[in-house]
């Protein structure tokens, strides 16, 4: 079982979006990742998914509950110098919060994708329901992913990343994003076995803002670096 931890830190990249055509189409089909997007309603999943796939950064402003599931195309996003570094996204799957984790877990195992990113919002709180407090939600998802690979261990599971965003980290303070890391890492450490499959790399918690923001887009380039790297191997 790998440990949860906290990856290294990537400090700048150029990101390139590419739309696949002919060979490179192509390859894409061979080569292409399946992404799925989980975690709390309006905790920045499409936001993230649309900067993913088209390189849209904008100010916060009150978006729209995703009403279904939503399935990107084919794309790749080139990164580092000359384009060294490539994401080949064969379809980035942004799930509707409102449907809960019990149901995010059980199309996670479904899809069987060879990346999950979980969002979480840290503006709301820890403990509570799990609708709107982010460690009742990542518990409630852990426990429903791992008794569904749990009761079917001998299945194959590419799963390859796993990363747990923290949301929103322009708007609270240091201190808050050290506790919420350290009970995120106990949740998973506890719940998660089966579930990570022959991953290698440490599942990532990583604060992040996905708005206008003084740092810009680096926190967001960064975990998209490391989710590269990760499905690159």
């Amino acid at each position: 079982m790998a440990d949860p931890g906290i990856g290294p830190a990537v400090l700048k990249l150029t990101l390139e979006r590419v739309v696949p055509s002919g060979i490179a189409l192509i390859t894409s089909w061979i080569k292409g990742k399946e992404i799925m997007v989980v975690g709390q309603a309006r905790a920045g999943k499409t936001t993230f998914v649309q900067y993913l796939q088209y390189g849209i950064f904008d100010d916060e402003k009150e978006t729209e509950k995703t009403k279904r599931t939503k399935y990107t195309p084919r794309f790749n996003v080139k990164m580092g110098r000359d384009g060294a570094l490539e994401l080949v996204v064969e379809s980035a799957v942004d799930l509707q919060g409102q449907i809960g984790p019990i149901e995010h877990a059980n199309m996670v195992f479904d899809h069987k994708p060879d990346a999950v990113i979980i969002f979480t919002d840290l503006t709301t709180p820890l403990r509570g329901e799990p609708d709107r407090a982010s460690a009742a939600w990542i518990e409630e998802f852990c426990e429903q992913l791992e008794s569904r690979w749990r009761a079917k261990k001998h299945r194959s599971n590419p799963l390859k990343s796993l990363i747990v965003v923290m949301n929103k980290c322009d708007k609270v303070d240091g201190k808050l994003i050290e506790r919420r890391r350290r009970e995120f890492k106990k949740i998973l450490k506890a719940n998660l076995n089966h579930a990570l499959g022959r991953m290698e790399d440490l599942i990532e918690i990583i604060p992040c803002s996905v708005v206008t923001n003084p740092d810009g887009t680096k926190k967001v380039d960064s975990l998209i670096t490391q989710l590269a790297i990760a499905l690159a191997k």
